[in-house]
C-alpha cells in the first residue's frame, strides 16, 4: 500500500470515530461538519476542535443559546438552514470568538434576537440572515462588527430601518435588504458606510428617496431599487462611480434631464416596466461607458433623434412593450458595434430610410408585434431585409397590418412590386381632378371590377388599382422605350384577399 492511500486510510478511520464525527452528521473532511437531521432537537457537543465549519441543515432546533457551543471550538464558520430556531439569546455566540462567516437563513418561525446577541463577534466579516421572518431590528444590535463587509437582511419582513442601524459597520461592502416591506429609509441611514459597492433595496415600498441618501457613496458600484413604487427622482440622487442602476418596475412617469449625467463609469441602466411617456434629449449624455440600455415596457411614444447621441460603447438597446410609432432616421448614427436592439410589440408602421446602416452585421433585432404599413415606404426596409434577414429574431412573426389586400401576410413573403403607395381619395381612380393622374383602361370586358391609375410623384411611377369585387388581380407591366421597342419587365399577381367566397366578402 502506498504511503498516500495509507494516509487517505488513516483520516477515515479517525473520522469515523464517534468523537470526531456526532451522530447525524457526516464530516467529509476534518475540518468540515454537516449535520442535517428533523429530530436533532440541539447541536451536537461532541465536535473535534479540527472543525472549523459546521453546516446544520434542516433540524428541529428551535433555541441557540450559550450551552450550544462547548468550549474550545475554532469554528470559523456555521450555517443553520431551513430549521425551526425561535430565538437566539444574547450569549449563543459569546464562545465563537473566531467566527468569520455566521448564516441563520430560512427559518420557519419569526425569528427574534436580542440586542447582544452579535456583541462577541468581533472577527465576523459575512452575516447573512436571509428569510427569516424578521419583523424588527433594534438599533446597536451591530455595534461591535467592526469588521463586517457583507450583510444580507433579504426576505424578512422588516418595514423600517433606524437611522443608526448600520452607523458602525464602516468596512461594510455589500447590503441586501431586498424583498421586505421597508416603506421609507432616512437621508442618512448609510452615512457611515462610504465603503458599500453593493446595495440592494429590490421588492420593498419605496415611494420616495431623500435627497443625497447615496451622493457619499463614492465607491457604490452596483444599486438596486427594482420593484419599489418611487415616482421622481431628483437630480442628485445617485453617485458617480455607479456601474449598475436597476429602476425596473417603479413608477417614474418623468425624469429630469441631467439625472445620470455624472455617470461616466455606468455599463448598465434599467428603466424598464415604468411608465415614462418621453425621453429627454439629453437624458443618456456622457454616458460613455454605457453598454447595456433597457426602456422596455414603458408608454415612450417618440424618441428624440439625438438621445442615443454618443453612446459608443453601447451593445444592447431594449425598447420593446412600448408605443413607438416612428422613429427618426438618424437615431443610431453612434451605435456602431450593437448586439442588440428590441423594437418589438410597439405601434412602428415603417422604418426610415437608412435607419440600420450604421449597425453591425451580426446585431439581432426584434420588430414583431408591430402593425407594419407594407407599401412604398417599407422599401427600404425590405430591401434591406434581402441582405439581413438573419439580423432579425422570429422574422416569421413579422405580418403586414396594411394594406387590406395583404393584411396577415409574412413580411418575407411580399415582393418589392406588392410595395406600392395608394391612397382612398376617389379622383386618384377618376383622373381628371389629381394632377399627374392617369386612368388605365382595363383590358377585356369592363365591367367596373377593376379600376386603375397611373400616378407619378416626384419621379417614381405607381399603379393605383381599385378593386370592387373579390377577385385576384394579375398585372403585367410592359415598357415602351425610346427607340419604340416595347420591354416587358415583370408580371405579379394578387390573390383574392383573406375572407373571399364565391366572389364576395365574407
Amino acid at each position: 500500500m502506498s504511503k498516500h492511500w495509507a494516509a487517505v486510510l488513516l483520516v477515515l478511520i479517525q473520522l469515523h470515530r464517534c468523537d470526531c464525527c456526532p451522530e447525524l452528521c457526516q464530516c467529509f473532511s476534518a475540518a468540515k461538519v454537516i449535520c442535517s437531521d428533523e429530530s436533532m432537537k440541539a447541536l451536537p457537543v461532541n465536535i473535534s476542535e479540527q472543525v472549523t465549519e459546521l453546516i446544520v441543515v434542516s433540524s428541529g432546533i428551535t433555541l441557540l443559546n450559550s450551552s450550544s457551543f462547548r468550549e474550545n471550538l475554532r469554528l470559523t464558520k456555521l450555517v443553520v438552514l431551513n430549521s425551526l430556531v425561535k430565538k437566539i439569546s444574547h450569549d449563543a455566540f459569546e464562545r465563537l470568538l473566531e467566527l468569520q462567516e455566521l448564516e441563520i437563513t430560512g427559518n420557519y418561525h419569526w425569528l427574534s434576537f436580542d440586542v447582544r446577541t452579535f456583541s462577541s463577534l468581533a472577527n465576523l466579516t459575512r452575516l447573512l440572515l436571509n428569510n427569516n421572518k424578521i419583523s424588527s431590528l433594534e438599533a446597536g444590535i451591530f455595534d461591535s462588527l467592526h469588521k463586517l463587509e457583507t450583510l444580507q437582511l433579504r426576505g424578512n419582513g422588516l418595514t423600517a430601518l433606524p437611522g443608526v442601524l448600520f452607523q458602525h459597520l464602516h468596512k461594510l461592502q455589500e447590503l441586501d435588504l431586498s424583498f421586505n416591506h421597508i416603506s421609507s429609509v432616512s437621508a442618512d441611514v448609510f452615512q457611515n458606510n462610504s465603503l458599500l459597492r453593493t446595495l440592494s433595496l429590490q421588492a420593498n415600498s419605496i415611494s420616495q428617496l431623500p435627497a443625497g441618501i447615496f451622493s457619499h457613496l463614492d465607491r457604490l458600484e452596483e444599486l438596486i431599487l427594482r420593484s419599489n413604487p418611487i415616482s421622481n427622482l431628483s437630480a442628485e440622487t445617485f453617485p458617480s462611480g455607479l456601474q449598475k442602476l436597476i429602476l425596473k418596475k417603479n413608477a417614474l412617469t418623468q425624469l429630469p434631464p441631467t439625472i445620470f449625467h455624472k455617470l461616466h463609469q455606468i455599463t448598465y441602466l434599467d428603466l424598464s416596466q415604468n411608465q415614462l411617456s418621453e425621453v429627454p434629449s439629453d437624458l443618456f449624455q456622457n454616458l460613455i461607458s454605457l453598454k447595456k440600455l433597457d426602456l422596455s415596457e414603458n408608454r415612450i411614444t417618440a424618441l428624440p433623434g439625438t438621445v442615443f447621441n454618443g453612446l459608443f460603447s453601447i451593445k444592447a438597446i431594449h425598447l420593446q412593450k412600448n408605443k413607438l410609432s416612428s422613429l427618426e432616421a438618424n437615431l443610431l448614427k453612434d451605435q456602431h458595434d450593437m448586439e442588440q436592439l428590441y423594437l418589438s410589440t410597439n405601434s412602428l408602421q415603417s422604418i426610415p430610410h437608412g435607419f440600420f446602416d450604421n449597425l453591425d452585421f451580426q446585431c439581432v433585432i426584434q420588430l414583431h408585434g408591430n402593425p407594419w404599413r407594407c407599401d412604398c415606404g417599407l422599401q427600404y426596409f425590405i430591401e434591406w431585409l434581402s441582405y439581413n434577414d438573419r439580423n432579425v429574431e422570429d422574422l416569421t412573426r413579422v405580418y403586414c397590418e396594411a394594406p387590406e389586400v395583404i393584411r396577415g401576410h409574412r413580411l418575407v413573403s411580399v415582393d418589392k412590386e406588392q410595395l406600392v403607395c395608394m391612397k382612398n381619395s376617389s379622383s386618384e381612380f377618376q383622373g381628371s381632378s389629381v394632377q399627374n393622374v392617369t386612368e388605365i383602361p382595363v383590358d377585356g370586358e369592363d365591367d367596373g371590377t377593376i379600376r386603375c391609375s397611373l400616378r407619378e410623384v416626384k419621379g417614381t411611377a405607381s399603379i393605383q388599382c381599385k378593386v370592387t369585387k373579390c377577385t385576384s388581380v394579375k398585372f403585367q407591366a410592359l415598357f415602351e422605350l425610346a427607340d419604340g421597342n416595347e420591354q416587358e419587365s415583370f408580371i405579379s399577381e394578387w390573390p383574392a384577399p383573406a375572407g373571399c367566397s364565391n366572389g364576395t366578402f365574407i
